[in-house]
């Protein structure tokens, strides 16, 4: 009888690689506050080195995700006020504020416009508008989820365009024109060229669209709030009207650079005769069974429906009330109320209040007009059957609105708090005299690269929360003002292109699409560079034109110095 070879032992090597591999998570949670704790030395620790000792490891933690990032979120509230840094009641409150609240709140009409499919119908709207070329269709994808990632969350924009691309592409397929699907060298599915242009065209648009007003993306609200919470005698530097007035032009030359290095590249546009501009020709045939396919799907939508319509007008009105609440250009109903009682503060009414209140309308508001039978009907079985249910289903939202990124939002203040209370931004800004020989912009694109490339690896929220201060505690030390840098750091955070771990987006089309991530890092390589360019020259010369103040040190600056 023959006896199987007996299976060789595992070396020490072997062992530890696949330790590694399974827990991997486990031993960064042990080591890397293990690690830090050079940070506490000499003891007694002071408040500052706690708060220093506390930072580091929940950057570790965000940045790798060995647990959930609001979990990690949660650590200053078991750690500082165990050493004196800060009481739990001032920690915990750190956790639900103004724009906590302006978050959830920003969700919610988000949610509205996705859960009613109003979206979708932009979409289709936009590619009947413009044409079925790649160059024409590829530019109504980038405009239409541009668009609709201003104000709902780039995630959901993304999302939006999955399946549109691909009933579009399949169309070309059938008809012979281009190939979804290529095979590697191991026999494996992955996307062709075109796939991956309008697959990250998708993405990197809903990026750039996020920017463009407070609402629409979770790294606005941040380093909106960690200016306000540091710097509370300010004026509102980032209402809604004047984010928005500078974020949008920015937003658009950013979107055009996007757009250009797509189609010149996959499509060989200003390339005449290149293997990519004859790849991207589309014969007429092609062009009208794309058309016929979008025109049955609106044609199954049907006609506009009085859900759509009711978000349309909620939704509508709260994006023109945000504008309107102090726009100083004309007095506006926040000022009006705030005349009307005798209140001395001007930020006493504050966008987080409109939008919980139109939330609580799309709660109220019903979804259609069956309920008006109950009251015309003559007999009992012609009487709406059920309830009648209202603009937002509570239910799906609650089972799909992503709670979690506030925690994420409030451990960021929390660590903002304690920096400027407990010393730390002083010693930080003491390591940071070093820089101040440099030109004002040498240190601002310094700032956008470093932290471009970081939020490439990590979530956008948590590079806000951790880039931000510093930068704010930069400019303290070279004398400059804190504005300038927070918007510089605030808005480069949001800008990762190339690596799918950096934001759902880019994870959404990789999984979809089964793009390889080497070309995902080529597709976002170009907008990489144009979005650091770009975002360099707009904080140089755009920003002091909306934010006169950017080249001066107004008082607030001395009162808040003071105060820490």
């Amino acid at each position: 009888m023959l006896r199987s070879k007996p299976e060789p032992y595992l070396t020490t090597t072997e062992k530890l690689k696949y330790f590694m591999i399974a827990h991997w998570r486990g031993v960064i949670i042990i080591f890397t506050p293990a690690f830090f704790s050079f940070v506490l030395v000499p003891l007694p620790a002071t408040k500052y080195q706690w708060t220093g000792y506390t930072l580091l490891v929940m950057a570790v933690f965000w940045v790798t995700e060995c647990i959930p990032l609001a979990i990690t979120s949660f650590i200053p509230i078991v750690i500082f006020p165990l050493t004196d840094v800060m009481n739990t009641r001032e920690c915990c409150t750190t956790y639900m504020n103004d724009s906590v609240m302006m978050f959830l709140g920003s969700l919610i009409l988000a949610y509205s416009v996705e859960q009613s499919g109003l979206h979708k119908r932009l979409a289709y709207f936009s590619i009947q508008l413009i044409g079925y070329s790649h160059l024409k269709l590829l530019l109504a994808m980038c405009c239409v989820t541009t668009f609709a990632s201003m104000w709902i969350t780039n995630t959901a924009a993304t999302t939006m365009m999955v399946p549109i691309n691909f009933a579009l592409l399949k169309v070309f397929e059938d008809q012979k024109v281009i190939k979804i699907h290529d095979r590697n060298s191991d026999g494996d599915l992955i996307a062709s060229d075109t796939t991956t242009c309008y697959f990250c065209a998708a993405t990197f648009s809903a990026t750039v669209g996020g920017i463009g007003t407070l609402v629409g993306t979770g790294t606005n609200l941040v380093f909106k709030g960690l200016f306000m919470q540091t710097y509370q005698e300010a004026p509102e530097y980032l209402s809604f009207p004047k984010f928005s007035f500078f974020a949008i032009p920015y937003m658009i030359v950013l979107e055009i650079f996007v757009y250009l290095y797509m189609v010149i590249k996959y499509f060989g546009f200003l390339r005449q005769g290149s293997e990519a501009a004859k790849r991207s020709q589309i014969p007429l045939t092609a062009q009208n069974a794309a058309k016929a396919a979008i025109a049955a799907d609106v044609k199954k939508r049907g006609a506009i429906s009085i859900w759509e319509g009711m978000v349309c007008i909620l939704f509508g009105g709260a994006m023109v009330s945000f504008f309107c609440r102090s726009p100083q250009l004309f007095v506006g109903w926040g000022d009006i109320i705030i005349g009307y009682f005798g209140i001395p503060d001007p930020k006493f009414i504050r966008d987080s209040a409109l939008a919980m209140f139109v939330g609580f309308l799309m709660f109220l508001a019903p979804r259609d007009l069956s309920f008006f039978k109950n009251f015309t009907v003559k007999y009992r079985e012609d009487m709406p059957k059920g309830k009648t249910k209202s603009v937002l289903d509570w239910k799906l939202l609650n089972s799909q609105m992503p709670f979690a990124f506030s925690f994420l939002l409030g451990g960021g203040f929390a660590l903002s708090n304690a920096a400027k209370t407990s010393g730390l931004n002083a010693k930080l800004g003491e390591s940071m005299q070093i820089l101040k020989p440099l030109p004002n912009p040498m240190v601002l694109f310094i700032i956008v690269v470093v932290v471009v490339l970081v939020t490439n690896f990590t979530s956008n929220v948590a590079v806000c929360n951790v880039f931000s201060p510093i930068a704010m505690q930069l400019a303290k030390e070279i004398n400059q003002n804190p504005l300038w840098y927070c918007i510089t750091s605030g808005f480069s955070a949001s800008f990762c292109f190339m690596v799918p771990v950096g934001t759902p987006g880019n994870l959404i089309i990789q999984s979809a699409a089964k793009i390889p991530t080497s070309k995902i890092i080529l597709a976002g390589s170009g907008p990489t560079l144009s979005t650091m360019l770009i975002t360099w020259v707009c904080m140089n010369v755009w920003a002091p034109v909306v934010w006169p103040d950017l080249k001066e040190m107004p008082d607030w600056i001395a009162a808040a110095n003071k105060q820490q």
